[in-house]
């Protein structure tokens, strides 16, 4: 005898009316919450540095390929905790994305664009983080997840991301931090927050035509020209991970973000934050 069982299941139709622009750095995952932008601090250069040095130091004890040597690499661990940090800030963007009925806007990073990336520069240590950051491997983490919670996701052309101010499309220029001076009109901008609003404009301008119908072009934001705009912040809020590797979502957390916002404007009535909240 054969039996035929059927199911029926009501799915919702995932209608994004929002855009969640993402940026993957090797020591950081930036993107936006509500008028935030907000800097997930990874230091995997540090964390990558770190294994470096200890493997060299088990390599120079127990030579290069010896039983002890791969006994003791194994016991590292290196990829499964940097594989834990890629699933949290990725688990953490798509739940935002998802409460908020957002497309997540990535940048379209190939093995190959990487590996030009890497032969510019002569200094190999800086090379070796580069490579062991695993980019490509954070940015396939998010799509992972997001099709996890069935969240759509959209890949942006990265070129000149965080080099041309959103306002006046001039260079912006950059010392030896983070922060650089447009060369037209003189706004101090941050590389971060930079390439954050050129993804969400690039989201923009690809969705512009069919927007109404796809519902785009609604922003949570002020109506100014930049996505950012005059009542919101161009400064970041960096989020260091001894904090939010302690949270599941950024939702459950928006009186930190928001503390940490005003101690940014420089409040001194603000008491310090520590990595217990």
């Amino acid at each position: 005898m054969l039996f035929h069982l059927s199911l029926e299941k009501e799915v919702e139709i995932y209608r994004p009316g929002n855009i969640k622009p993402v940026d993957v750095n090797e020591n950081s995952v930036t993107t936006l919450y509500e008028a935030f932008a907000i800097i997930l601090e990874t230091d995997l250069a540090r964390t990558t540095l770190g294994y470096s040095y200890r493997k060299e130091s088990i390599q120079r004890r127990n030579g290069s390929d010896s039983r002890e040597t791969r006994k003791a690499m194994k016991k590292l661990r290196e990829g499964k905790k940097k594989k834990d940090h890629r699933m949290k800030t990725a688990n953490m963007i798509v739940r935002d994305a998802l409460r908020m009925r957002g497309v997540i806007v990535i940048e379209r990073i190939s093995g190959d664009d990487i590996r030009v990336m890497i032969a510019r520069y002569r200094n190999k240590q800086l090379k070796h983080r580069i490579y062991q950051s695993a980019l490509k491997g954070e940015l396939n983490t998010i799509i992972d997840k997001a099709r996890e919670y069935g969240v759509p996701v959209l890949m942006v052309d990265p070129r000149n991301a965080s080099k041309i101010c959103p306002i006046h499309k001039a260079v912006i220029e950059y010392g030896e931090d983070r922060i650089g001076i447009c060369s037209k009109g003189g706004e101090r901008w941050h590389r971060e927050v930079v390439a954050l609003i050129n993804i969400y404009l690039k989201t923009l301008e690809a969705l512009y035509e069919g927007s109404a119908q796809k519902g785009f072009g609604v922003s949570t934001l002020d109506g100014s020209p930049m996505p950012l705009g005059s009542t919101a912040t161009h400064e970041p809020i960096e989020i260091p991970r001894s904090l939010w590797g302690k949270w599941k979502s950024l939702d459950d957390h928006r009186d930190v973000i928001t503390s940490l916002w005003i101690k940014k404007q420089g409040n001194p009535k603000q008491k310090n934050i520590s990595d217990n909240q």
